[in-house]
């Protein structure tokens, strides 16, 4: 790459422009308030090279308007682990993804200020004309769906709270109103699509990309998508990824962009590569403190045990899904609740998504599912007391849960029987876990003075 990453950056200050590398990078959406009031101001001032690195190294857009930041990332894949959630931690759902699209168009029609009973109306006008979706506010479970997408965007710096509360005018719509100021920049930042979505027929048609015009944009394209990889995943394993972009995650050029770009580690092993998120570059950190991050750590000590125990039973191996056969599941789903009756369909444009070449899979180690749940229970009967006691009344839950979450960071592949243990499970093989037990409860029949 002839451009240098952060070159005009001197080195006692470098530190300062990773930090805001990582800001943007993990909060694509930047406001005066969200995430904090410092964000902003720290991206504004290495906004030019931000710009320049950005664009070069990854391929994406940083845009600034009068109060945010938006970064416009280029899509390679499909990520399901990064949901919109509500304050609560709860997963945005269908109708809340939907509710939240008619909100910015709302938002569009509206003057400086809204009513949220204002905007519910003009929300449910628009929801109850598309078949499937439907608002109704007079049920509290609809407006508590649409009061979780107002909060979602008063969060982010869309809406300001004038006055008055969304929770209150959901509990009891008769009795209660809220009325926000609108920040056109950072609404209109919200929603930035690459395409016209009228104009597509398949989700999958979000990764597509011109073909490169020459041997050199070829080279440069393969760059930004290995870049990219790195960044954007927790690991980057070879047989995921196509020849040109597994050429260049071998060079020891790439692990200087990127070290010298986000100011973390690179580590490289046989498998792939790994970035050592230690500065919360991630949205969910693994390891990180919790009764499921705590359950999930001692699972793969038990994992890593069970595959290198001589005296047990051999595992079966398996190869586990491709990177095609992963995206192929996400496009279906996804597509099952495209609106087919708004696409244009004389206007579709044909497109064929980013390939997924791969190598021959390599066979993973199978823990089966009645190990792992039997294993999970020894896990709460042993340890219990650091869990919450939710999780201690219901091991079944606490086991998808740790599952889920060393999924998300690559460390397992759920497959039907079971899990497969891929290679960076490895590295947490030896890490000794120190559990911190929790006061214990009292009963009910606890006294506190001993019986006569």
């Amino acid at each position: 790459m002839s451009h240098r990453v952060a070159e005009r950056v001197p080195d006692y200050e470098l530190a300062d422009y990773q930090r805001a590398v990582r800001t943007v990078l993990r909060h694509p959406l930047i406001s005066e308030q969200y995430p904090d009031q410092k964000a902003l101001p720290l991206v504004r001032r290495w906004s030019a090279q931000l710009r320049a690195d950005l664009a070069e190294a990854l391929g994406y857009r940083l845009e600034l308007s009068g109060t945010s930041a938006r970064l416009v990332r280029m899509i390679d894949d499909l990520d399901p682990t990064q949901p919109a959630r509500t304050r609560t931690g709860r997963v945005f759902d269908r109708q809340r993804y939907a509710c939240l699209a008619l909100v910015l168009a709302g938002l569009g029609r509206a003057g400086v200020q809204v009513a949220i009973s204002e905007l519910a109306e003009v929300v449910a006008a628009d929801a109850n004309r598309i078949a499937g979706l439907g608002l109704d506010t007079t049920r509290g479970p609809d407006r508590a769906a649409f009061v979780d997408v107002v909060t979602w965007l008063a969060d982010r710096g869309a809406l300001r709270l004038a006055d008055g509360s969304a929770r209150a005018w959901a509990d009891d719509p008769g009795r209660s109103e809220a009325l926000y100021d609108i920040d056109r920049d950072v609404a209109l930042a919200v929603y930035r699509p690459t395409r016209v979505l009228h104009h597509v027929d398949s989700v999958a048609a979000l990764l597509a990309r011109p073909a490169a015009t020459s041997r050199d944009s070829a080279r440069r394209d393969a760059g930004q998508r290995a870049r990219r990889a790195v960044i954007e995943q927790p690991v980057v394993y070879y047989a995921d990824v196509d020849e040109d972009v597994r050429n260049i995650l071998r060079t020891p050029a790439l692990i200087a962009d990127v070290v010298r770009l986000t100011g973390l580690a690179v580590e490289r092993r046989a498998e792939g590569l790994a970035l050592l998120d230690t500065a919360g570059l991630a949205e969910r950190r693994f390891p990180a403190g919790g009764s499921v991050a705590h359950a999930a750590l001692l699972m793969l000590g038990e994992i890593a045990d069970r595959i290198v125990d001589v005296d047990a039973p051999e595992l079966r191996r398996l190869p586990a899904p491709g990177r095609a056969e992963r995206r192929h599941d996400i496009v279906a789903e996804i597509d099952r609740g495209l609106p087919a009756s708004n696409v244009l369909t004389e206007l579709v444009e044909a497109a064929e998504p980013a390939a997924c070449e791969q190598v021959e899979p390599a066979a993973h180690p199978l823990l089966e599912d009645g190990w792992l749940a039997g294993t999970m229970r020894a896990l709460v009967e042993r340890y219990g007391a650091t869990f919450g006691a939710e999780w201690r009344a219901d091991p079944a839950r606490l086991l998808a849960a740790a599952i889920d979450l060393l999924a998300v960071h690559r460390l397992v592949e759920p497959v039907d029987g079971g899990v497969l243990a891929l290679p960076l499970l490895g590295r947490h093989r030896n890490v000794n876990v120190t559990v911190r037990l929790r006061e214990r409860e009292p009963t009910l029949f606890a006294s506190e003075e001993p019986m006569q």
